[in-house]
């Protein structure tokens, strides 16, 4: 039996859709915060749906990460690095007087710390000790601190002194619940491919050979994506003001589970310098935009 070339796209072209949504919407953000001029918040408003199809595409990588890494150690402090990094930057943001408004960017959250206590989740709840298993409510504890937190403050309007605001993750439990669901979807196909074997005594290499099983867990990753996304908006009403993400356009993360439909599993090109680089690509793009608005706003 021959393997199917169906899905086709490899981690390499999801984290490069990833990081070009993800500039997308940096862009939109800052657009939206120098400017009034009701054509350029409406391309911010392009934009900034654009990069909606960021986060869930980078979560889905760090799981398929964690789950493949013969060394989780390494892959961690990557990210912890780079969350130390990021927390540097955003202070130094904070306070940094830019000639244009750049709180939306320093007040949001560290995207890396929602992902390294993705990793960290998801590290733990595969770990074949039960009692360790148990330590998975600590990164679940924060993002919902985190979002307990912003949500206070936002729906008070109040300051919340004790927790730092670099603490402060950017999805807090949307991006945690997705990478846990995601995670979990892997056990719910094997689930579905046994009880198949069972009733109608279809072989499990089947699903292997013919590739049927990798587009099963992404069509049941997309389904939890959808999940997460309808009760994320569901805050919108339960916690009126807590939520002070725009929920609506929240809803088009939705469509970045084309791309997780489409993704075969492998890890295509991976040489050192994109490996490295995609994580660079962060705080280099966002120095090189801010830059860039620096001028236009006739700084230096």
């Amino acid at each position: 039996m021959k393997e199917s070339k169906f899905p086709f796209l490899s981690s390499f072209f999801i984290k490069v859709f990833a990081l070009l949504f993800m500039t997308f919407d940096h862009v939109g953000l800052l657009l939206r915060t120098s400017s009034y001029n009701y054509d350029v918040l409406q391309l911010s408003n392009v934009f900034r749906t654009i990069g909606r199809l960021a986060l869930p595409l980078f979560v889905f990588m760090i799981v398929e990460g964690v789950i493949h890494t013969k060394h989780f150690g390494k892959y961690a402090l990557r990210l912890g690095i780079m969350a130390t990094f990021i927390t540097i930057v955003l202070i130094i943001i904070a306070y940094a007087d830019f000639g244009f408004d750049t709180s939306s960017i320093a007040g949001a959250g560290n995207i890396f710390l929602d992902l390294i206590l993705v990793a960290l989740a998801i590290f733990l709840l595969k770990h074949p000790n039960k009692l360790i298993k148990l330590l998975v409510i600590l990164p679940i504890g924060l993002s919902v601190l985190s979002f307990v937190v912003k949500g206070y403050e936002n729906a008070y309007n109040a300051t919340i002194h004790w927790y730092p605001t670099w603490l402060y993750l950017q999805y807090d439990w949307f991006s945690m619940l997705l990478g846990i669901l995601f995670y979990l979807s892997y056990k719910v196909g094997d689930i579905y491919i046994s009880v198949m074997k069972n009733q109608f005594n279809v072989d499990e290499a089947y699903w292997e050979i013919a590739g049927h099983k990798r587009f099963l867990i992404n069509i049941i990753q997309v389904f939890s994506l959808c999940l997460v996304s309808v009760f994320y908006y569901c805050f919108k009403y339960m916690w009126p003001g807590a939520v002070f993400w725009d929920v609506e356009t929240q809803l088009f993360a939705m469509l970045s589970g084309v791309f997780i439909l489409l993704y075969n599993g492998k890890r295509g090109y991976n040489a050192k310098w994109f490996q490295y680089g995609s994580y660079l690509y962060y705080p280099l793009h966002l120095g090189i935009i801010i830059l860039i608005f620096i001028i236009l706003n006739g700084g230096f």
